[in-house]
């Protein structure tokens, strides 16, 4: 006897407005090199690793509201575009990784691994473009 469960597209979409919608995220840029740190380690370890100087600024704002993937089957939210420029020097980075924060306590959200590491020099951008989603 075979048993099938299907999630309703109403619930992602509950789940996924409940999970983001209204909330601020922050994309960042990280060298990690051989620290170890994985998508479990804590924001506060992800931080002390964050880039800094030569124009880096972290991607800041708040997400928008979503709407189904018909595609994907997936309820997705507003894309972002994150985009990091070196200004006065050069930006050297293996790991971008987002936060979403919630009142007072911040989660890491996801980690993206550079092999090799990145090197954007003085002048030089690079937008990343990341989607957060629910789907069963």
């Amino acid at each position: 006897m075979a048993i099938t469960t299907t999630i309703s597209q109403a619930e992602l979409e509950r789940l996924a407005a409940a999970a983001y919608e209204g909330l601020d995220y922050r994309i960042c840029l990280a060298l990690n090199g051989a620290g170890g740190l994985t998508a479990n380690s804590s924001v506060a370890a992800w931080d002390g690793v964050e880039l800094s100087g030569s124009g880096y600024a972290r991607a800041t704002g708040e997400i928008g509201e979503g709407e189904w993937d018909p595609t994907d089957l997936r309820y997705e939210m507003p894309q972002i575009d994150a985009e990091f420029q070196a200004s006065g020097g050069t930006l050297t980075y293996d790991t971008v990784y987002t936060v979403i924060t919630v009142g007072a306590t911040s989660t890491l959200h996801s980690v993206i691994v550079e092999a090799p590491s990145v090197s954007l020099v003085d002048g030089a951008s690079i937008i990343y473009r990341i989607t957060l989603a629910t789907d069963d």
